[in-house]
Order: structure tokens, then C-alpha cells, then sequence
């Protein structure tokens, strides 16, 4: 299994045949208004540009997993990326909320069972669902879900989607054992109320619980996301915890060994 960070919570994750395109957010730099308007300096979203080498990556993607993208989550499924995926027809894989969502839009949707495993390639996609925020923020979002993978001879994988560190995640790390677990690390949060995704705090607490292989993103691409890569990679040194978690760069690739 490989999986390739292209930008924000936009991955890759390849199995010989089968590749995946998970929240495609494929717009040019500075093409979505900000997120915080009450701070000194405003920037326009993605603050950063596709990686060099996007075009070649998205060659061959053969289907779409999106965790949630109602209510102007555009970070997850934007102008750019829909039309992507409606040109090319890739079947769309969502949960049945968002399906009608998408099918307006003229996306090739295939609804995922919202209550247990859905067959899919080899294996078994199963829903997990997300708390994108606590306290009165959370009324306002979405809170979609994340994926639990599983694909014969290949590593198990967990997707958290938005999502908070909840007691569910942590039932996912704990009784799921996924050998990867890809999960959101930006600290994200608007002008006022609390913070809707894992910070750095989150996922270093979830790294220390499980024995899988942890993979940060959503990182330094969006305004309202604080966490850098340099701060989350100096903490999980200084806690011992630099072999279980990864935070690849946009366009790095990471390979990981089936059974």
C-alpha cells in the first residue's frame, strides 16, 4: 500500500490496481476566501500551491472516498476537485447524506453502507463516525466520518476524517488495531470557539495508544490550521514517539509492506 500527501486532507492511497482519491481539495492557491477574517493579516485558501508533480500523481485513480463536504467543507471537496471527478467519471464513494449532495453536482456517487462494512476491491470499507468540533462550534459543522480499510495481503488503514480525539477514534485505535492510521493534525479553528480537529496534543496522545503507524496531515495549507510540521515532528521526538508517527510533505509518498 502507498499513499501519496498531495495537499491538506488530499491523499492518495494506492493498491496495485485500485487508487484512491480521498477529499479531493484540488484548486490553485489562493483560490477559496479565508477562513478567520478576524485577524491582522487574512489569507485566501489553500495558502499553498498543488505539489509539483500532482498531474502524474492523479494518473490512474481509479475511485474517490470522501469523508464529508456539506456546509461549504470545501477543504474536502472543492470547485476544482468535483469537476475532476465528474470529466473523468470516477465512482464517487460517500456516506448516504452526502450522496444526494454529490449527485447534484453530477458525480458518479456509490453510497457506502452507513451502518457496518461495505465490500469493496478486496476487502471492507467501514464507517467511523467523527466529532468535527465540541461545544457550541460543533452545531455548525458537519461531522462526517472516517474509513476503516481493510484489503486482502495489505495493510489495515484508518482514515479519521475531521474529527476530534473522541472516544470512538480511540475505540478504533485500541480494538481495530489499524497497522496506518492517517489522521488531522492542524489544530483547526474559526475567530471564535473551540478547536475542530486533533492538534498537536490529539495526535501525539493518539500515537502513544495504539502500535500502528500514525500519519499527520492537514497541515500548513489553510489558514485557520496553527500546527507546523517542524513543532509536531520536535514533540513526538522529545516524547519517544518519532518512530510511530509520520508527517510527510506535500507530494511525499509513503510505502507500506502487506502481509
Amino acid at each position: 500500500m502507498n499513499l501519496t500527501q498531495l495537499r491538506n486532507a488530499t491523499i492518495i492511497v494506492a493498491y496495485d490496481d485500485c487508487r484512491i482519491l480521498v477529499d479531493p481539495m484540488l484548486a490553485d492557491q489562493g483560490a477559496i476566501p479565508p477562513f478567520k477574517w478576524l485577524v491582522g493579516q487574512r489569507r485566501r485558501n489553500p495558502i499553498v500551491p498543488l505539489p509539483d508533480g500532482t498531474a502524474e500523481h492523479l494518473i490512474g485513480v481509479t475511485h474517490a472516498l470522501i469523508t464529508h463536504c456539506r456546509k461549504g467543507h470545501v477543504d474536502h471537496l472543492d470547485r476544482a476537485g468535483c469537476r475532476w471527478l465528474r470529466e473523468r467519471g470516477i465512482p464517487v464513494l460517500c456516506m448516504p447524506d452526502d450522496a444526494t449532495f454529490l449527485a447534484r453536482r453530477g458525480l458518479n456517487v456509490q453510497p457506502l453502507n452507513a451502518t457496518g462494512p461495505t465490500p469493496f476491491h478486496t476487502g471492507s470499507i467501514t464507517p467511523i463516525r467523527c466529532l468535527h468540533g465540541e461545544g457550541w462550534i460543533s452545531r455548525f459543522m458537519v461531522h462526517g466520518y472516517g474509513y476503516y480499510i481493510e484489503q486482502t495481503g495489505e495493510p489495515s488503514l484508518y482514515l479519521a476524517g475531521d474529527t476530534v480525539l473522541t472516544d470512538e477514534v480511540r475505540r478504533c485505535i485500541l480494538e481495530r488495531r489499524p497497522a496506518v492510521s492517517v489522521v488531522p493534525a492542524g489544530g483547526a479553528s474559526m475567530d471564535f470557539g473551540a478547536e475542530l480537529i486533533m492538534d498537536d496534543d490529539a495526535v501525539l496522545t493518539l500515537a502513544a495508544l495504539g502500535q500502528g503507524i500514525v500519519i499527520a496531515n492537514h497541515l500548513e495549507a489553510l489558514d485557520h490550521c496553527p500546527v507546523s510540521r517542524a513543532t509536531l515532528l520536535r514533540r513526538a521526538q522529545a516524547l519517544g514517539l518519532a518512530q510511530r508517527l509520520r508527517v510527510p510533505d506535500d507530494g511525499e509518498m509513503l510505502a507500506f509492506a502487506g502481509d
